[in-house]
């Protein structure tokens, strides 16, 4: 029997269905699920002939998927070699590609969201408004034209990396404990990116000045000479305690927020 092998062609049409439609289809009971069907139609179909077989493979890539879409085509790639493997006569039955999806939405989840909304977005932006408040309209262009361009091409690679190491180089790098040291540092460089970001943008200062004859004393000139942009920071400090420890939603911080200005303003304490 011919070994089958799935064609550059069908992996690419495969990965771009995931890539545009991976959130089309989202519902509570599946989630991802008719999405993740839906990119596995091009290797299903190449894979195998009779519509029995075809329609068992739909069926078992059905279930409940939930996964941040660009990291998460790893997943992808390898649950298309797992299929190449099936078809070809090894013995992979619907329990372990189920379990393999289920066991790495977590892990790749983790990285996904820590790398592009926590990291790769902030930057992006900050670096979009440096360019906008200097040069108008190519500070939106910039985000509009790199941002898809990067999700593409890492979205791509990923899945091309999914499919070459398979099952087996999946889980060596999992079991290496390199997910953990990339989950740590991206959350690192996330928490270091939004810093700098609350420290360029967030500007808070105080007109609260103490007169006494001749002398003068300001509340900011005092606060900036023990730390500069200590104000922004306790605004960070305020938004961090009211979101993680007080659990209020981020719409009621921003009108605690609006509230809060609005008083501090009127009053002349901001």
């Amino acid at each position: 029997m011919t070994e089958k092998k799935l064609s550059q062609k069908t992996l690419f049409r495969s990965w771009l269905t995931w890539f545009f439609f991976n959130g089309s289809s989202q519902s509570g009971e599946r989630m991802q699920g008719i999405a993740f069907a839906h990119s596995m139609i091009p290797v299903i179909k190449e894979l195998y002939q009779k519509e029995e077989d075809i329609r068992d493979a739909l069926k078992r890539h059905l279930m409940l998927f939930n996964v941040e879409p660009q990291v998460g085509s790893v997943i992808n790639g390898v649950t298309a070699a797992m299929e190449e493997q099936r078809a070809n006569g090894v013995d992979i039955d619907d329990d372990t590609i189920s379990t393999v999806k289920i066991a790495l939405m977590g892990p790749m989840s983790g990285i996904g969201d820590t790398l592009v909304p926590g990291t790769l977005i902030p930057i992006l932006l900050a670096i979009a408004l440096g360019i906008t408040n200097s040069s108008g309209l190519l500070g939106p262009a910039f985000y509009f034209l790199l941002y898809p361009t990067l999700t593409m091409a890492y979205s791509w690679y990923l899945y091309k990396f999914g499919y070459n190491a398979g099952l087996n180089g999946i889980q060596n790098v999992m079991s290496s404990g390199k997910i953990h040291a990339l989950t740590d540092s991206l959350n690192v460089l996330g928490l270091l990116v939004m810093g700098a970001l609350s420290a360029s943008y967030i500007n808070v200062t105080t007109p609260l000045k103490y007169s006494s004859g001749e002398m003068v004393l300001s509340l900011q000139e005092i606060l900036d000479r023990i730390m500069p942009g200590m104000l922004p920071l306790a605004v960070v400090g305020m938004v961090w305690y009211l979101l993680s420890r007080r659990k209020m939603s981020p719409l009621r911080v921003m009108g605690f927020i609006f509230i809060f200005a609005l008083i501090g303003v009127a009053i002349g304490m901001l």
